[in-house]
């Protein structure tokens, strides 16, 4: 994606360097204004991708934790109706609680370790984004200041 939105940036530097340079002004030219949107109409649709990329990974986030607070929810009932059925002797009503407390502390566990690599996972995507998007801003600048140090001589 970085790389697409280099090439762009080269080809609006491309069509900047070839344009005419209007006569009492070495700073100023004639560019193909179709040509000149269009070139920043792909750069801004070659931008956004990274972050829609992201916000889907968040929305994914999302549904992975509803699933799983869903399955905790459905194991801890599953234990609940278990033990129930086990009331006749309080032996056995004691021995079901503890193995529900324990499976639901499982289950905690998991879905803990589950958010924590989630929300690493999206942390590392969301700083590569950053990245992407700061080295494309700063190849921006970059061109822009090119630019105007071409267009003043």
């Amino acid at each position: 994606m970085a790389h697409q939105v280099e090439d762009l940036l080269d080809m609006l530097r491309a069509l900047i360097e070839d344009s005419f340079t209007l006569p009492l002004g070495s700073d100023k030219c004639v560019l193909d204004k179709d040509k000149a949107m269009g070139l920043l109409d792909e750069i801004a649709q070659n931008l956004p991708e990274e972050l829609r990329k992201a916000t889907s990974i968040v929305g994914q986030r999302n549904e992975m934790m509803a699933k799983a607070k869903s399955e905790a929810e459905s194991i801890v009932k599953t234990a609940e109706d278990r033990a129930r059925r086990l009331i006749s002797e309080q032996e056995v009503l004691t021995t079901a609680r503890r193995k529900a407390q324990e499976q639901e502390t499982m289950t905690k566990n998991k879905t803990r370790e589950l958010r924590q690599a989630t929300n690493e996972y999206i942390d590392d995507l969301l700083k590569r984004t950053e990245e992407a998007v700061n080295t494309a801003l700063n190849e921006v600048r970059r061109s822009r200041l090119e630019f105007r140090n071409s267009a003043r001589q």
